[in-house]
């Protein structure tokens, strides 16, 4: 699994991008608590309070007056209920040996368990303010009971820490109860204590804090980038020594995320770039050679032929010589006319616009219907034409006059170049594995070298350095055949069989039904 989340993590940019910037928050975060616990400044101050004595006090007078109104002691049996049993809070409150019924004796019993002060005064009065009980510490000997009443502080003010340092007086609790029997004023008095206390205060400095938090944010995501910044670097000074025409330099392919991607794909854009220009300057270069071979096969053609028209023109021959010189001219004529529809054939092969036109045709009937016209041709020269036509059929999807044309420029060129009378045989093979049917065309020859069948298919090329365009052929007849045969996705090439027979073989997809 955690192979697993590495490989995606390193795969993806984004990814990268969203843990780097978690893993240097985090950073970024422990910085800033060391600092902000480094810079802490503690500041103690010292300060009088009431808050505990009061707090005491209200404590001793609240248990008080709630075990005088819940301890059973102080109950008739008759007035106890399931319930107050159930509820009482001390076993000493159930205790019917422990009855009392005297004030005084149930006061100090009071006073012993629950005073938290020994300065507490306790005043027990009934209605009317007559003091029916009190402690040693009370001085008074009766009691205006309302005037108490009016001047007494709440509890829950105590309670609340509404109390200030300054020095606090004595403080009075006053409780209207029903006690053994008797409806009594508990008025519980005493002066809170003052205790010192210390309270501190910190201070922080959060600005050196955040600074210090960003730095590290800011330098770990540098360090943990570093590598892919770098990377990319290098993919730019690649792209800027490509575009000053180095299509050779290659950008290092390091990683498997989109970086990596974007090498390749940098490499591929300069290799294909660079394939370009390299096929540019060969078309250019093949065009110059191209107007240069044209212009010295259409010179020639025409140079005889304003030659012999001239003579024609001249006074001081006979009707003879001038029909002569004009059959001449026209025969050039003729072959210069030749030379320009293959050179226009050639050049509409090779434009990118030339689509071939595609239709169903059995290539055995097709090569047999064409090698039957061509029989004169052959028998002019003495020659003869054998057919070997596989028996399968041999269907191809083709344009038709383009197939026409290849196989016509390769009979016509067996015929005008077999060097013996030895047959010309044309065969015809059932589509082999790889989908492609095959046709053969052998004729005889003198000697030939393995350069000049690595030539054969090239421009203008002529097998007998001795031929011209007024001598032999126009050169493009295979050249032609080569470009039919590339438009149709196949295969061309010439080998020999034995040293005086050359084999022609053309691949073409085969159509699969």
């Amino acid at each position: 699994m955690d192979d697993f989340i590495r490989s995606k993590i390193s795969s993806n940019i984004q990814l990268e991008l969203i843990f780097a910037v978690a893993f240097c928050l985090v950073l970024a975060l422990v910085a800033y608590n060391i600092t902000f616990n480094l810079t802490r400044k503690v500041t103690e101050h010292k300060f009088i309070s009431y808050e505990q004595g009061i707090y005491d006090i209200s404590s001793s007078a609240n248990d008080i007056a709630e075990r005088m109104l819940n301890d059973l002691r102080y109950k008739e049996e008759s007035e106890i209920t399931e319930e107050m049993r159930l509820n009482v809070r001390y076993p000493s409150e159930n205790n019917p040996e422990m009855k009392q019924f005297d004030l005084t004796t149930a006061m100090n019993n009071l006073i012993e368990d629950f005073s938290r002060t020994t300065t507490l005064k306790v005043i027990v009065t009934d209605l009317e303010g007559n003091i029916r009980y009190k402690t040693a510490n009370v001085n008074e000997r009766a009691i205006d009971v309302f005037d108490v009443i009016k001047s007494v502080y709440d509890v829950d003010y105590y309670n609340s820490g509404n109390t200030s340092n300054e020095a606090v007086t004595e403080r009075t609790f006053v409780y209207p109860m029903n006690f053994l029997k008797e409806d009594i004023y508990l008025i519980i008095r005493d002066t809170p204590v003052a205790d010192i206390q210390t309270s501190s205060t910190y201070s922080y400095n959060s600005s050196l804090s955040i600074f210090v938090g960003f730095l590290f944010f800011v330098i770990g995501f540098m360090v943990i980038t570093r590598n892919k910044m770098d990377y990319i670097q290098e993919l730019s000074n690649t792209v800027r020594i490509i575009s000053t025409g180095n299509l050779k330099y290659t950008a290092p392919v390091k990683g498997n995320d989109e970086l990596t991607e974007l090498a390749k794909s940098i490499n591929i854009m300069a290799r294909d770039i660079d394939e370009r220009i390299e096929e540019e300057r060969n078309l250019e270069r093949t065009k110059q050679e191209l107007i240069t071979n044209v212009s010295h096969d259409l010179r020639t053609p025409l140079t005889s032929i304003i030659g012999y028209l001239g003579l024609a023109k001249s006074s001081g021959i006979t009707e003879a010589q001038r029909s002569d010189y004009l059959q001449i001219a026209y025969a050039k004529a003729e072959s210069l006319k030749d030379l320009i529809s293959e050179l226009f054939e050639y050049t509409k092969l090779q434009s990118s616009d030339n689509k071939p036109s595609l239709t169903t045709v059995n290539l055995r009937d097709l090569l047999d219907q064409l090698v039957e016209e061509m029989i004169p041709m052959a028998e002019e020269q003495n020659l003869t034409i054998e057919k070997s036509f596989t028996n399968k059929d041999t269907l191809l999807s083709v344009d038709v006059p383009q197939i026409v044309r290849l196989f016509e420029n390769l009979i016509s060129n067996a015929i005008k170049y077999s060097h013996t009378k030895t047959p010309i045989l044309v065969r015809v093979f059932s589509a082999d594995q790889q989908g492609y049917l095959t046709v053969t065309v052998e004729n005889s020859i003198d000697s030939i070298s393995d350069e000049d069948i690595a030539k054969m298919f090239e421009r203008f090329y002529r097998l007998e350095k001795s031929r011209s365009s007024e001598t032999g052929g126009s050169g493009l007849g295979l050249a032609i055949a080569e470009s039919i045969v590339n438009n149709h996705h196949g295969k061309i090439q010439a080998t020999k069989k034995d040293e005086h027979t050359l084999v022609i073989s053309v691949k073409l997809p085969a159509l699969i039904i």
